[in-house]
C-alpha cells in the first residue's frame, strides 16, 4: 500500500513539474489553515466531520445559526467541498450538488442553478448576508469560503432584494467571503485544468494589534488559458479583500472584491425549434425568409469537447462590489446592526446567439450562427439597519429582530450594434458549414435599459421554553420599476408594487440529537420586466408570490447528520402567449406551478476513515389552473424539471497526509418543450420532449507533504470521469451541452 502510495505521490508531482510547478521557497514552518492534515474534533460546532459541510452557518436575518436549532432544510457549505469540486473553470453548480434541493444548470459563462426548481444565479445571491452585490457571470469564488443554502422561498429571512435574470423564490444563498483566522499564514497556489489553462492564486492572511483584534485576509487570482473545450479560452484576474474587527463593544468586516474576465467561444446553449417560418437578415442586411422543418425528438448528445459557437463569440466583463457590516452591542441584550452593499457590473461584450441559444431547427441537428451583441452595464446599492433584543415574559425567552432595508438597481442596455444577424450556419454532430463574418462586433453606446428599487421592514420574535421554539415573523415590501422607451427616449410610467410576507415555524427538540421542525414561509418578487423579444416590450408584470409549507427532522449522532424534509410550494407563472394580428408574444401572467418534493441529506462521518456529503431529492412540478389558450399545460410536468436528483461525495482518508475522494450525480429524465424559432415561445403545437437521465462520476487524490521544509498539498481531480456526453436542461426550454471530462491539478504551497 505505502509503494503504491509513492506512486502516486510521484506521479502527480512529475504531472505538477510538468505544466511549470516547479519553485523554490524558504520559509519557516507554521501551521497550514484549513488543510487535511489538520485535527478535527469531532462535535465540533464549526465543522462536520470530513470538513465538507460547516455545522453552523449564516440564516439570513437570525444571523449565524447552528443546524440543528434551524426550523428550515439548510446546508453550509464549506471550503474543503469548493476545493475539491469547484476548479478554476467549473460552475458554482459542481459544489453545491450535493445540496438535494440543487440541481445543476450552469456553464463556464454564468453561475446559474436552481433550487427546488426555480432558477436562480449570481444576482439573486448575498455576500456576507449582502443582497444583489454579485454578478450573474462566472463568479468569482476565489474569494469565497463558504456556501449557505436556506432551501425554501423566505422573504422574511432574506429581507429585501432586487436581481436580475433570476429570482430567491427557491431559497437564501449566502458566499461567505475569506476571513482572517487564529492562524496567520501566506499561501501561494499553481492550477492547471483543462487543455492549457494555468492560474495563479495568492492568499494572504494576518492579523493586527495588541489583541489580534484586526484581521486583514487578501487574495488574487491570475487564470488564462483553454478550457477542456476546443478553442473556448478564459481569461480571469481579480482581486479581493476582507478587514474585519472586533472587540467586545462591536463587530465590523468590510469586503471588497475587483474582477476582469474574459471567456471566448463558451456558448453550449440549443433552443429546439417548432416547424414553420422565418425572416432573418443575413450579414449585409438582406432579408432572408427560411422553411424550419422543426424538430421530432432530442438529438443524442453530440462530442462534448467540440466546440458549437460562432468564431467570434465573446463575453467580457469586469465589476467591482463591496460589502460592509457592523454590530453594536450595547449591551449584554441589546444589539444594534447595518448591512451596506455596492456593485458596479459592467458586461462589456456580450457577443451571443440572439436570446442566448441556437435553435435546432431540425433532425439532423442543424443550426444557424443567428448571432446578436449587447452590453449591460449595471449599478446595485444596498442598506438595511436593525436591533435585536432579548428579553423574557415569564418562562417564554424572546429575541426580537426589527430591520428596515432599501435595494436598488439601475440597468443599462446597448445603443449602436447591430440587430439580430444571420452570419452562418452549423450542425452538433458535423461542425460549421459556413460562416460569412466573424460574430464580433466592439464598438458601442449604453442606454438607460431599467430601474427597479424596493424597500422593505422586518419584525421577527424567535421564542423558546423548554424543548420548544417558534418563530413569529412578518416582512412588508414596496417596490417601484421603470422601463427605458428607446423610441421616445424617456422613461416609461413608473409600476408600483407591494406585498405582505409571513414567516412562522415552530419545532421540537425531545434531545441534543433530534429536532422535528415545520414552517411556512413566502417569498415576494417585484415583478418580471418583458423584454425585447415581446410586443409588451418593457411592461413589468405583477409581482408573483410564492408560498410555501414544509416540515422534516433532523438527526445528529456519532459525527455524521441527517436530514429528511417534505415541502409544497405554489408561485404564480408568467408566460409567453401569442396574440393574433402581432408578429411577437406577449408576456402575460397566467396559472401557477406547484412544486412539492422530498428530501434526503446525509452529511459528516459515514464510518471509520469515510466521509461523505449525500443527498437525493423527488420533485413533483405541474402546471395547474392555466387558462384560455394554455389549458394543455394543465397536470403536465414543468419544462425543466425532471422527478429524481440524486449526488453522493465520499473521501476515504487513509492518514492524515493521503485520501481519495469520489463523486457520482444523477439527474433523472427532465421535460421540456419545443419552442417557436427566434422566439422562445412555447405555444400548444409545441412538443413536449424528454432529455435522457444521466450520472457522472469525479474522481480525486489529496496529498500532503513537505518541500524543503515548505508545507504542501497536492491535489488531483478528474471532472467526467467516463467523459460522459449529455443534455441539461435549463432556463426553461434551453438545453445545454455538457462539458467533457476535465482534469485538474493543484499545488498549494504554505510560505
Amino acid at each position: 500500500m505505502l509503494r503504491n502510495k509513492k506512486a502516486l505521490v510521484m506521479s502527480v508531482l512529475c504531472a505538477v513539474a510538468s505544466v511549470g510547478f516547479v519553485m523554490s521557497a524558504s520559509a519557516a514552518e507554521q501551521t497550514m489553515h484549513g488543510n487535511l492534515d489538520e485535527v478535527v474534533v469531532e462535535g465540533s460546532r464549526n465543522q462536520m466531520p470530513g470538513e465538507m459541510v460547516n455545522a453552523k452557518g449564516s440564516v439570513g436575518l437570525l444571523g449565524e445559526k447552528d443546524v440543528m436549532k434551524t426550523p428550515f432544510s439548510v446546508t453550509n457549505v464549506a471550503q474543503k467541498t469548493m476545493d475539491l469540486f469547484l476548479g478554476p473553470n467549473e460552475p458554482l453548480d459542481k459544489a453545491l450538488v450535493g445540496i438535494p434541493s440543487v440541481r445543476a444548470s450552469g456553464s463556464v459563462l454564468h453561475g446559474d442553478f436552481s433550487v427546488r426548481g426555480f432558477r436562480t444565479n449570481g444576482t439573486a445571491m448575498y455576500v456576507n448576508g449582502v443582497h444583489g452585490v454579485m454578478t450573474q457571470f462566472n463568479l468569482p469564488m476565489f474569494a469565497m469560503e463558504g456556501i449557505d443554502v436556506v432551501s425554501g422561498p423566505n422573504s422574511m429571512l432574506g429581507a429585501s432584494g432586487v436581481q436580475y435574470e433570476s429570482n430567491t423564490a427557491g431559497g437564501i444563498i449566502n458566499a461567505r467571503t475569506k476571513r482572517a483566522g487564529d492562524t496567520d499564514f501566506i499561501k501561494y497556489k499553481q492550477t492547471f485544468s483543462g487543455k492549457g489553462s494555468f492560474g495563479e492564486y495568492l492568499d494572504i492572511s494576518q492579523r493586527l494589534g495588541q489583541k489580534r483584534e484586526w484581521g486583514v485576509r487578501l487574495n488574487t487570482e491570475l487564470l488564462n488559458g483553454e478550457t477542456a473545450v476546443n478553442d473556448a479560452d478564459m481569461k480571469a484576474k481579480g482581486i479581493a479583500v476582507n478587514v474585519d474587527h472586533k472587540d467586545k463593544h462591536s463587530s465590523t468586516n468590510f469586503f471588497a472584491n475587483y474582477r476582469d474576465l474574459d471567456i471566448y467561444n463558451g456558448i453550449r446553449w440549443f433552443k429546439l425549434a417548432n416547424p414553420g417560418t422565418a425572416t432573418v437578415k443575413d450579414a449585409n442586411g438582406n432579408s432572408i425568409k427560411q422553411t424550419i422543418p422543426g424538430v421530432t425528438h432530442l438529438p443524442s448528445a453530440p462530442d462534448g469537447g467540440k466546440n458549437y459557437a460562432a468564431a467570434g463569440t465573446w463575453k467580457a466583463g469586469y465589476g467591482w462590489f463591496a460589502t460592509l457590516n457592523h454590530e453594536q452591542y450595547m449591551n449584554d441584550n441589546w444589539t444594534l446592526f447595518a448591512n451596506f452593499g455596492y456593485s458596479r457590473q459592467k458586461l462589456n461584450q456580450n457577443v451571443s446567439p440572439n436570446m442566448s441559444s441556437y435553435w435546432i431547427k431540425d433532425d439532423a441537428g442543424n443550426y444557424d450562427f443567428l448571432q446578436t451583441n449587447s452590453a449591460t452595464p449595471q449599478r446595485s446599492y444596498y442598506a438595511q439597519l436593525g436591533t435585536k433584543n432579548k428579553f423574557e415574559t415569564g418562562a417564554l425567552k424572546h429575541e426580537v429582530m426589527l430591520s428596515a432595508d432599501k435595494a436598488w438597481r439601475n440597468r443599462n442596455g446597448s445603443t449602436t450594434v447591430p440587430g439580430t444577424t444571420l452570419v452562418g450556419g452549423s450542425n452538433i454532430f458535423t461542425g460549421t458549414s459556413f460562416q460569412d463574418v466573424d460574430a464580433r462586433y466592439i464598438g458601442y453606446t449604453t442606454r438607460p435599459n431599467n430601474k427597479t428599487s424596493i424597500w422593505g421592514v422586518s419584525l421577527l420574535d424567535s421564542i423558546s421554553f423548554g424543548k420548544w421554539d417558534a418563530m413569529i415573523g412578518i416582512h412588508k415590501h414596496a417596490a417601484t420599476a421603470k422601463s427605458w422607451n428607446a423610441s421616445s427616449k424617456s422613461w416609461g410610467k413608473e409600476i408600483k408594487s407591494d406585498a405582505t410576507c409571513p414567516t412562522y415555524s415552530l419545532s421540537y427538540a425531545p434531545d441534543e440529537h433530534v429536532l422535528f421542525y415545520g414552517n411556512h414561509a413566502e417569498n415576494f418578487d417585484i415583478g418580471a420586466s418583458a423584454g425585447t423579444s415581446y410586443q409588451n416590450s418593457g411592461e413589468v408584470l405583477p409581482p408573483t408570490k410564492v408560498k410555501q409549507n414544509e416540515v422534516g427532522v433532523k438527526y445528529q449522532n456519532k459525527g455524521a447528520m441527517y436530514t429528511l424534509a417534505y415541502f409544497d410550494i405554489d408561485q404564480a407563472n408568467n408566460v409567453s402567449k401569442d396574440v393574433a394580428g402581432y408578429a411577437k408574444p406577449f408576456l402575460v401572467q397566467d396559472g401557477k406551478v406547484n412544486h412539492k418534493g422530498l428530501e434526503l441529506s446525509v452529511n459528516g462521518k459515514l464510518a471509520d476513515k469515510w466521509y461523505g456529503m449525500v443527498g437525493l431529492a423527488y420533485l413533483d412540478a405541474k402546471y395547474k389552473n392555466m387558462g384560455k389558450g394554455n389549458e394543455y399545460k394543465n397536470g403536465v410536468r414543468e419544462s425543466g424539471q425532471g422527478a429524481w436528483s440524486a449526488s453522493a461525495a465520499l473521501e476515504y482518508k487513509a492518514d492524515d497526509s493521503f485520501s481519495v475522494i469520489g463523486r457520482a450525480t444523477y439527474t433523472g429524465t427532465t421535460p421540456f418543450y419545443t419552442v417557436k424559432y427566434n422566439s422562445s415561445t412555447v405555444t400548444k403545437d409545441s412538443k413536449h420532449l424528454e432529455a435522457p437521465a444521466y450520472m457522472v462520476y469525479d474522481l480525486g487524490v489529496t496529498y500532503n507533504t513537505k518541500l524543503n521544509s515548505v508545507p504542501v498539498k497536492f491535489s488531483a481531480m478528474c471532472y467526467n470521469l467516463f467523459d460522459k456526453d449529455y443534455w441539461t436542461v435549463a432556463r426553461g426550454d434551453q438545453v445545454y451541452l455538457s462539458t467533457p471530462r476535465t482534469f485538474f491539478l493543484s499545488a498549494e504551497f504554505s510560505l
